[in-house]
């Protein structure tokens, strides 16, 4: 059987897990062979883990409703709202119409 034209044997073999991640200095003498292109990898999670523990032991904030913290709050529309003033531009004369002086001192 086939999938979309390649046989089950054409597929490369999965990368292998990652037990540690080491860098290679540049006095090593593998040093030439190294993709200088390529990113570090990131860093191992139970690394990640301990850094997000440290903190958030030293932030302040309330750690015991993080929920609470994601929810988005509820605000209403304006109430009473009046439209006073309307501005309008006078495209023949390059006048704005109905400004208060206030405003056209700025």
């Amino acid at each position: 059987m086939s999938n979309n034209g390649l046989d089950i044997q054409d597929k490369p073999p999965a990368p292998p897990m990652r037990n540690t991640s080491t860098m290679i200095g540049a006095g090593s003498k593998d040093a030439g062979t190294l993709n200088h292109g390529s990113k570090p990898l990131p860093p191992n999670p139970e690394e990640k883990k301990k850094k997000d523990r440290f903190y958030r032991a030293i932030l302040p904030g309330d750690k015991t409703n993080k929920k609470k913290e994601k929810e988005r709050p509820e605000i209403s529309l304006p109430s009473d709202f009046e439209h006073t003033i309307h501005v309008g531009f006078d495209a023949v004369t390059g006048e704005f119409t109905g400004m208060p002086e206030q405003w056209a001192r700025l």
